[in-house]
């Protein structure tokens, strides 16, 4: 049985142009056993071409850096060296941000006001093959994923104006255009707009589909 110390040490790479910080994150990474800094660079171009050599276990990269950025170097890494994971350090909150970094195969993204356990938290998470994301982007991400859900899942019904829900309950009716727009006191052309636009949101092809869609709707009854 192998103590921790003992134990094969997580071997990292630091990509920031930052010094001071990047020395913090490499003088943290020492002092915490079971991790070995292999290696640093203060640009994307440099970063990549360390990494080909040493193949680190784990890349902390910065998402904002001169000659290459984060994001395109994650890509390149993310393509030539799947088995290296990437956790993206930045400053920014927002979720295109992080959604960019994963897109680019970042396995996590780490707020640089982060506290520093933080950083261990998300290594060890991406080294057992899951992803990570600081708090604050976790919220926003999973806000936008229940917007879109909203979005693709919504009732196409629910989107029709008062007027719309009328001529589709007249057209379901079986009313013509011109009875129609004499009910409502409109203009055929108008009516026929209106279906028009009733198709395109409702998403059927002819008056048949309009009335099937009614009728299960319940905007009006079967005979």
């Amino acid at each position: 049985m192998f103590s921790k110390n003992e134990m094969k040490k997580i071997r990292i790479y630091i990509a920031d142009d930052h010094p001071v910080l990047r020395g913090g994150i490499k003088s943290f990474l020492s002092d915490s056993a079971g991790y070995q800094v292999v290696g640093e660079a203060d640009n994307g171009n440099a970063a990549l071409r360390d990494i080909s050599v040493m193949k680190p276990d784990v890349v902390i990269m910065d998402i904002t850096m001169p000659g290459l950025d984060g994001i395109t170097a994650t890509k390149r890494l993310a393509d030539e060296f799947p088995d290296i994971h990437v956790i993206i350090l930045s400053m920014h909150a927002d979720v295109y941000s992080a959604i960019d970094s994963f897109r680019a195969g970042a396995a996590g993204y780490v707020l640089k006001d982060a506290p520093a356990p933080e950083l261990l938290l998300a290594i060890d998470r991406v080294m057992s093959g899951k992803k990570y994301a600081s708090n604050a982007v976790t919220d926003g991400l999973l806000n936008d994923f229940v917007d879109t859900i909203k979005k693709d899942t919504a009732d196409p019904v629910d989107t029709l104006s008062s007027r719309e829900r009328e001529v589709l309950r007249l057209i379901a009716d079986g009313d013509t255009s011109k009875v129609i727009a004499e009910k409502l006191f409109i203009s055929v052309s108008t009516v026929k707009s209106h279906r028009n636009n009733l198709m395109q949101k409702l998403k059927v092809n002819d008056m048949a589909g309009l009335i099937k869609l009614a009728i299960k709707k319940g905007i009006v009854k079967s005979e």
